[in-house]
């Protein structure tokens, strides 16, 4: 028998003390994984939707981290931004979190240049896209588009009414789009939204789509020449917006720290375990260094145990924690908003985790059961 199978058959021998600390670590592994896919999903679901628009760079004001980067007015800068070479197309965009119908969950809310490129990559399922102006041709007309998700999440489709803000509105079309968060979104022409949320002639960002020949040397002299002449804004990448986002800063902040939190917790249960299974196998320990084991074998079976149990635990923890997400990403207040990731190589991480949880948690044990005397350990009675 190997030193392998020698562990799972100790382990064996005391099921209801291994099913308790293989749950405790499952539980700590299980809040590590959601909150991590949950932080990466949300900043993968922005960027695919920043990419999926056509977007090559956008420009927003320097210093703004929040969630939605503060308004400013698109015009004047929009007409520089147009003249620079190769810049093919800048359309200004206006978006807010906002509560829709009465007790309804927020859901966000895009404006969008109408006729701008910022369209193109939505699918109509029904109906049409908003007209510009209303029959009198004297505002803009009440009309909305809704994706699919939020459409199944509010209940509603195609010519119905939906309150946003205290303002009805009319949907006129439902649309699908490659990304999550535009599914779970209303969309709505540039400058109704900015009647709807008293924001005239703002947007949260312009953005900028470049001609195919545009290089990376083009692109570093565009946001160059937008550092030099607009005081205040920056021209970055629809990756770089998302990583200066606030809650995607302190989604992976929570995660980290999770995931420090749950390994603590978990070296420590496991320490715990297998002090007492020391404890209780002094004899047994004893007797296998009397028939000849060296230290580092009696070390090497005791963390074999914890690590084990910490593997156990952890594959536990990430079905759970899968399951969990599956069912936040299924609440009316999280729909449409979150589509967690979970790349391979974080299995491969989760699984380092908990092999450097078992070795944490289970050398100390160890090396107190290779320093027992033989002798001393077959005279104890347990």
């Amino acid at each position: 028998m190997n030193l392998l199978e020698l562990a799972l058959n100790n382990l064996r021998r005391r099921p209801g003390r291994s099913v308790l600390t293989v749950a405790a670590i499952a539980l700590g592994i299980s809040a590590v994984v959601a909150l991590t896919g949950i932080a990466w999903g949300f900043e993968a679901s922005w960027q695919q939707a920043n990419d999926d628009r056509g977007t090559d760079l956008i420009v927003t004001r320097g210093g703004s981290e929040n969630a939605m980067p503060a308004a400013f007015a698109g015009e004047p800068w929009a007409t520089r931004l147009q003249a620079l070479p190769h810049v093919r197309a800048v359309a200004g965009l206006l978006s807010e979190m906002l509560g829709v119908d009465d007790g309804g969950p927020p859901v966000f809310v895009f404006g969008w240049q109408r006729g701008s490129y910022l369209w193109s990559h939505l699918q109509l399922v029904d109906g049409r896209w908003p007209e510009a102006r209303n029959d009198a041709g004297d505002a803009p007309a009440d009309e909305v588009v809704i994706g699919t998700i939020a459409a199944d999440l509010l209940h509603k489709g195609t010519s119905d009414a939906i309150e946003i803000e205290g303002r009805s509105l009319r949907i006129v079309g439902t649309f699908e789009s490659p990304a999550v968060v535009e599914n779970g979104a209303l969309v709505m022409n540039l400058d109704l939204m900015q009647r709807l949320t008293d924001k005239p002639g703002k947007v949260n960002v312009l953005n900028l789509k470049l001609d195919r020949g545009a290089g990376a040397a083009d692109l570093a002299a565009i946001r160059r020449e937008v550092g030099a002449t607009m005081p205040g804004f920056i021209a970055i990448t629809s990756g770089e917006l998302v990583r200066r986002n606030a809650i995607v800063r302190i989604a992976k902040a929570m995660s980290r720290a999770t995931t420090l939190i749950a390994s603590l917790v978990a070296a420590l249960v496991v320490f715990n375990s297998m002090l007492m299974s020391v404890h209780e196998r002094t004899r047994e320990i004893g007797l296998l260094q009397a028939l000849g084991w060296a230290r580092r074998r009696v070390v090497g079976l005791i963390v074999a145990e914890a690590t084990l149990l910490a593997l156990a635990g952890g594959i536990a923890g990430i079905a759970l924690g899968i399951g969990a997400t599956i069912g936040l990403e299924h609440m009316d207040l999280m729909r449409g908003k979150i589509d967690a990731v979970y790349p391979a190589a974080f299995y491969a991480g989760v699984a380092a985790l908990c092999v450097l949880i078992g070795i944490g948690g289970g050398l100390a044990p160890a090396l107190k059961a290779a320093r027992m005397r033989p002798a001393a350990a077959l005279r104890r009675e347990c």
